[in-house]
């Protein structure tokens, strides 16, 4: 599996190498009846090819599916990349930005 988190695991070193997926808010626009946030999602792992499958085959069909929520109108897909963490594990990131009704 490959869990979702906030916050990269404390058990995941350069060492260790876990598989999950992060998710951060990066930026992005918040209107009156809109919010349109930008979204950093990184798939972690043992390599890079790992990394990128999981980032192609799983996560990224899961990101595009977000419409099916009510309050989620459209997910634009700004960005995909192999994105190496500072200490050299395997990282690939998604960059998405949904549009969100704000009631």
């Amino acid at each position: 599996g490959w869990p979702a988190s906030m916050d990269v695991p404390a058990t995941a070193t350069s060492s260790r190498p876990t598989r999950f997926v992060t998710v951060e808010r990066t930026g992005g626009v918040e209107e009156p009846f809109r919010s349109m946030p930008l979204l950093a999602v990184q798939v972690w792992g043992e390599s890079s090819w790992i990394v990128a499958e999981a980032a192609r085959r799983r996560v990224l069909p899961r990101l595009q599916s977000l419409t099916r929520l009510p309050c989620v109108a459209d997910v634009q897909v700004t960005g995909m990349s192999h994105f190496p963490a500072p200490d050299g594990r395997a990282r690939y990131q998604i960059l998405i930005q949904p549009t969100l009704t704000v009631a």
